[in-house]
């Protein structure tokens, strides 16, 4: 074919004229661009986020587990002092995983990441991510996250079996039903979320179309039963605009449960901050009941979306 362009690179300068005061904000407002490198959901927390006399470039949060992600930014080659601010701005803030950005990782600074990341504690982890513009052509230049350097989440179940049989069992069950679900959950709704890690807990979080409102699929224990469900689960930070959210939308409660299409539980849950509308199951299980998987995933799937489908307009009518 004689019609093809050619790929070429764009120097990152060219497109952010400085690090801090054109990419930083940049990032912060394309947290979808870094959240698809990562295989997270990201949601942007602070900017320049104070440690000591020091500030960290960015800090997200991932929508599934409600952990910090620290973000070092950098232009120029990496370097020690770089890493080092890393590792003390994850410590300060308390972040589950750190993000060392650049355009040309040191060799060096590979091996260290990756030393971190087989050192660290399950559910922590180191992240390299290369720092790229291309263009076709005379095109715009188009930014490129490239990852190099991730925790190896495989090998840290191998060594945690080692530690604690009982509870890594669960755990791992847990890990290979949610490494079931993802694949047909990104298939049957394209773009709801980034997510490629399966937890190894019982619930994994999803985002929706507005702050303070998630959808999650959990096992758990209601009414005395172990049971599974979809639900929209309601958390502003603040106990009053939380329950103020739950009364909102319990108003459009036969509107919602219509569009479902089947009666849903409104929990208030006025003892604690949290609210949560639920779909469950029609009967008891448990993850380790394998063999009614074939039963329970398709199931969650479409109970998932018909949460959505159905809270999305109600959604939209509050915002409105």
């Amino acid at each position: 074919m004689d019609d093809l362009g050619t790929l070429s690179p764009v120097n990152v300068r060219e497109v952010w004229a400085g690090e801090s005061r054109d990419f930083t904000p940049w990032l912060a407002e394309n947290a979808d661009q870094l959240g698809e490198a990562l295989g997270m959901d990201l949601i942007h927390e602070q900017t320049e986020a104070a440690v000591g006399r020091y500030s960290a470039d960015l800090v997200f949060r991932e929508v599934s587990t409600d952990r910090f992600v620290v973000v070092e930014n950098m232009f120029d080659p990496t370097d020690h002092d770089h890493l080092g601010k890393l590792i003390t701005y994850a410590a300060g803030l308390e972040a589950s995983y750190a993000v060392l950005l650049s355009p040309e990782f040191r060799e060096e600074h590979r091996s260290a990441l990756s030393w971190l990341n087989s050192i660290s504690a399950d559910d922590f982890g180191f992240f390299g991510v290369v720092l790229e513009a291309w263009r076709i052509g005379d095109s715009l230049p188009a930014p490129r996250l490239r990852v190099a350097v991730k925790p190896d989440n495989w090998g840290r179940s191998v060594r945690a079996a080692h530690v604690n049989s009982e509870p890594s069992e669960r755990k791992r069950t847990y890990q290979r039903f949610w490494d079931e679900f993802l694949p047909a959950f990104r298939n049957r709704y394209p773009g709801w979320t980034r997510a490629v890690a399966p937890r190894k807990a019982s619930w994994m979080t999803f985002p929706s179309s507005r702050s303070g409102l998630r959808y999650s699929a959990a096992f758990c224990r209601s009414d005395g039963r172990s049971r599974l469900r979809a639900e929209a689960y309601i958390d502003t930070g603040d106990t009053e605009t939380t329950k103020a959210a739950f009364d909102d939308l319990h108003l459009r409660k036969q509107q919602i449960e219509e569009a479902v299409g089947e009666n849903l539980e409104w929990d208030r849950i006025d003892d604690r901050r949290r609210s949560r509308v639920s779909l469950y199951f029609p009967e008891e299980i448990q993850v380790t009941d394998e063999e009614r998987w074939p039963e329970a995933l398709p199931w969650l799937v479409e109970a998932m979306g018909r949460m959505r489908d159905a809270f999305n307009p109600a959604l939209q009518e509050l915002q409105a």
